[in-house]
């Protein structure tokens, strides 16, 4: 998607939601760089010493922190400017093309909305779910994104909490020195599998009825079984995972509580609006009622927000054939205004961020995980520093390398929850729906006296009678996370004065239709008096006096053409018997029928 640049929509640069967070990604970029090339630098001296038995550990460790900085750093610098053109956020519904017409499923459901003045909310689920919006009543007219992230933060943090406590109890309750290092390696290898690789794909734990059941059974039966069997297990020579297993439940339950409370402020405690304003009005023109939608067409691109054109979302023209005498039609017109920022919306410093409820905890997440990725490059460089492959694999705390990899990798996953709700904005816009629904007639007028006149003009007239005109408008409210992801709407609010506005505007054109063709152009009376003017030439001499008047006749409506003035409206006179006020080339009084010989001029 390309961006758009107009002078006259500033209102569309928006100040960079993601500063503060890339701030601590260019901290941990920075930091996660400096302990890269230093473990580097190390591998470098055991290469020149000859070493090789100590260059593995610096140069893995090396290269697994660089691209760590690397990856903080590319993700900061694709938001180092954040661009929002005229073609953003996404459009509630798929967009007509020009001159196209019809509609669309997702269209006809968001003027259901305007219809029924109501937003729809999927129910709830599950009985986490349940628990969730028992707890969180006002959670419901969240954004969906909101509840989805809710949900799934909810059943994290009870998927992590279960297995932690079933942990405890079978390590530290019922555990004893022979059975404690494999409990450890069970949970660890559950908590791995089950609950940090769904987490950390975008996903819910992988914690089903049946494996709550079978934590809840390992809590009291895993320490006797693992007891009972240890003279068949091998020996493990002094290693354990209990460690490890410890740190990446704890925080990962930490990032979990963290996440849930980031996603919970995105929420507000008021109820949003859901009113929208309808005028309808009884109407009866004699002009085909798709010239009401052209109309509309003209008044709706007057009121173009900053000269951006409106999304159109359903065209229907009323067709009114010619050959069917009569019949019923419906036409439609639906668009929306650019959506634009609320007002209001300013950048963010770390102050302001701590003291509103929405960007609090979203900090402190984006806090936690660098103070996890700082420990993560503390225990790393000590593992490379005091590795010494003289000795054994137990006496080299590898553990400090596990520990480190399973803080970053909960680092990574609170950086990226952060930013997701990082990239929340708030857009206003209008919906108009236009509806025209009746039935016509047509009929034929024609204007002129079919023996005497010498100008006729006919016109097929389509004539409605009662025609049903809706006017729906509603200010809404809409929310994206991310710039271009789908857009939803979360309150709408009335506008009746411009919606009864409009419809008056529509009335008074459909009122000031003509059913009559006459020439009004200037070309037009200037031909018909070169008309005349042939006509008089060739009129016979025994004609009379009534041709001699004829000609008197033509000749000063060709002289008043010529002059730039319409025939009709040349100098009154007043008839000589009553003295009655008549048009100059009038043949009778209109008042007392008297011929209009010998009257004066005004």
């Amino acid at each position: 998607m390309s961006y758009d640049y107009s002078s006259e929509s500033q209102r569309l640069e928006l100040p960079n939601p993601y500063r503060l967070q890339n701030r601590l990604l260019w901290l941990c970029a920075i930091l996660l760089m400096a302990a890269g090339l230093t473990c580097l630098w190390w591998a470098r001296q055991a290469l020149q010493g000859q070493s090789l038995g100590q260059v593995a550990a610096p140069l893995v460790a090396g290269l697994l922190i660089v691209g760590a900085a690397l990856g903080c750093a590319a993700q900061a610098a694709t938001r180092l400017r954040f661009f929002f053109g005229r073609k953003r956020p996404a459009s509630l519904v798929p967009e007509m093309a020009p001159g196209t017409t019809g509609g669309s499923p997702a269209a006809d459901q968001v003027k259901d909305l305007l219809r029924q003045g109501a937003l729809t909310y999927p129910e709830p689920q599950g009985a986490v779910e349940g628990l969730l919006y028992h707890w969180v009543p006002h959670l419901i007219t969240a954004p969906i994104t909101v509840q989805h992230l809710a949900s799934r933060h909810l059943f994290n943090l009870a998927a992590f909490l279960a297995t932690g406590v079933s942990f405890l109890v079978s390590w530290w309750v019922f555990g004893d020195e022979r059975t404690r290092p494999w409990v450890g390696i069970l949970y660890f290898l559950f908590g791995v599998f089950f609950l940090m690789r769904p987490v950390l794909s975008n996903a819910r734990a992988r914690l089903s009825t049946a494996s709550l059941i079978g934590l809840i059974a390992s809590a009291l039966l895993a320490p006797v079984v693992v007891h009972w069997l240890s003279p068949q297990l091998p020996s493990l020579r002094g290693f354990s995972l209990n460690v490890q297993t410890f740190v990446m439940l704890l925080t990962a339950l930490v990032a979990c509580a963290l996440g849930m409370a980031a996603v919970l402020g995105q929420t507000d405690g008021t109820l949003p609006s859901t009113h929208t304003s309808v005028d309808q009005q009884r109407l009866s023109m004699n002009a085909p009622p798709a010239m009401l939608l052209d109309e509309l067409d003209r008044i709706l691109q007057s009121e173009w927000t900053e000269r951006i054109p409106n999304r159109r979302y359903a065209r229907i023209e009323p067709l009114t054939p010619a050959g069917t005498p009569s019949g019923s039609f419906a036409g439609e017109l639906f668009e929306e205004t650019q959506p634009l920022p609320i007002s209001g919306t300013v950048a963010l410093t770390f102050t302001a961020a701590l003291q509103t409820r929405r960007h609090r905890a979203l900090l402190l997440l984006d806090f936690y995980a660098t103070a996890l990725l700082i420990t993560a490059a503390g225990l790393a460089l000590f593992f490379v520093h005091s590795f010494d492959p003289a000795l054994g694999w137990e006496r080299n705390n590898f553990s400090f390398f596990g520990l480190s990899v399973i803080l970053g990798l909960v680092a990574s996953y609170c950086f990226r929850e952060a930013g997701r709700l990082w990239g929340r904005f708030n857009f206003e816009s209008v919906l108009t729906w236009v509806e025209l629904i009746g039935n016509y007639q047509t009929s034929r007028i024609g204007t002129g006296n079919q023996l005497t006149s010498r100008m006729i003009t006919q016109n097929d007239v389509v004539r409605t009678e009662s025609m049903t005109l809706r006017v729906w408008r509603a200010r809404i409210e809409s929310v994206v996370f991310g710039k271009d992801a789908q857009r939803q709407i979360t309150a709408m609010f009335s506008t009746d004065k411009e919606s009864k506005a409009l419809s008056e505007r529509l009335m008074a054109f459909a009122r000031g239709q003509s059913v009559l063709v006459a020439a009004v152009s200037g070309e037009d009376q200037a031909r018909m008096a070169a008309l005349n003017h042939g006509e008089r030439a060739l009129t016979p001499p025994q004609a009379g006096p009534a041709a001699a008047e004829l000609g008197r006749e033509l000749n000063t409506a060709a002289a008043l053409t010529s002059a730039g003035q319409s025939p009709l409206e040349s100098a009154p006179v007043f008839c000589s018997a009553c003295g009655h006020k008549v048009p100059g080339l009038a043949r009778f009084c209109s008042d007392c029928g008297q011929p209009m010989t010998g009257a004066s001029h005004a």
